[in-house]
This record gives C-alpha cells, structure tokens and sequence, in this order.
C-alpha cells in the first residue's frame, strides 16, 4: 500500500473516531444540561415551596402578634375604663349629701369599730361630717369619741385606737371592694360589647 493510501486511511479513521468521540461528547453534553435542567427546576421549585411555606408561617405569626396586640389593646383600654368609673364612684361617694355620706361612714367604720377609739375628721369633710356624725355613729351603735381638731389628711375619718389605725373614706371603701366592682364593671363592659357585636 502507498503512503498516499495509508496517509488517507490514516485521515479517514481519524475522522471516523473523532466522529464517534464528537458525537458521545455532544450525547453526554446533552446529558449533563438535561440533567442541570432538571436540578435547577427542582431546586426552583424546592425554593418556591420553601418559600411559600416561609411566607405562610410568617403571615400566621404576624397575624397572631396583631391579634395579641389588639386583644392587648382591648384590655388596656377596658382596664382604663374601670379605673375611671371606679374613680367617678369615689367622686360620686364623696358628691353625696352631707347626710347620707355621714351614714355611710359611720356604717364603714361599725364594721372597725371596737369602741372607745377617737375619730379624727379629714380637712375637706370636717365641717360636712360634724353637723351628722354623732348621730350617724349613734345610730350605727358606735362608741367612738369625735376629735375636736380635724387631721392632716382630706377625706373620710381616720379611727384610731392605741396602735391600731383604720381609714374611712369613699377611696377606702371603693379599695375594700374593688375586686367585686371590677368583676361588676367588666361584666358590664363585655355584655354590652356582646350586644354591639349581636347587634352588627
């Protein structure tokens, strides 16, 4: 055989391995992106999910946190409606006619009273208190002695016996049942939201 032929065999079978190599390589390549495709699509979607699921747990915690807040803000604002009717029952206590608000206090202060104690007026209510006192304690079978002088507080009485010292007023009185009015004015609060939300 002749170089020229061998030269030409040589060039052929070249041609024909790098063909076959060209063509595995180009499958393999095909291969590989198909593969990548693949993978990245996954990955796409495993991302998606995720984040779906991310978004959706974040949505329910952001929601929870504003119905906490505003459940929050209800009691605040409830708490903050109690302190101020309890505030205007003092006022109303103290608004009473100089009669009845001795009644009171002499009925408050039979509940303390273990005879024989002095009472000591407030400065604002001296004068009111000494005009029916004595005959709200008497009639409340209270021996207590009614000081001359009032204190140096504003309302109410102040009992006082050796060492023991309890104070009457309509802040005292509203303090001693002051869980109980609680209870009165929150049932109160929360019906009548019941009713505003029956009625909407």
């Amino acid at each position: 055989m002749a170089l020229a032929d061998i030269l030409r065999r040589i060039d052929l079978d070249s041609d024909s391995e790098a063909s076959v190599v060209l063509s595995a390589a180009e499958e393999e390549a095909a291969r590989m992106r198909a593969e990548a495709e693949t993978a990245v699509k996954r990955q796409h979607e495993e991302l998606l999910l995720r984040t779906e699921v991310e978004a959706t747990q974040e949505a329910r915690t952001r929601i929870a946190a504003a119905r906490l807040r505003g459940r929050d803000s209800v009691l605040a604002e409830k708490r903050m409606l109690i302190e101020r009717a309890l505030t205007q029952v003092i006022q109303r206590i103290d608004a009473l006619p100089d009669e009845q608000y001795a009644s009171l206090i002499a009925g408050e202060v039979a509940v303390a009273s273990r005879g024989g104690e002095t009472l000591f007026l407030g400065v604002e209510d001296a004068d009111r208190l000494r005009m029916h006192l004595a005959n709200a304690l008497a009639d409340a079978d209270v021996d207590a002695q009614i000081a001359e002088h009032p204190a140096a507080f504003a309302r109410g009485v102040l009992l006082e016996s050796g060492r023991t010292r309890v104070e009457v007023s309509a802040s005292t009185i509203v303090a001693s049942r002051r869980e109980e009015l609680e209870t009165l004015l929150m049932r109160a609060l929360f019906e009548t939201e019941a009713e505003e939300e029956n009625d909407g």
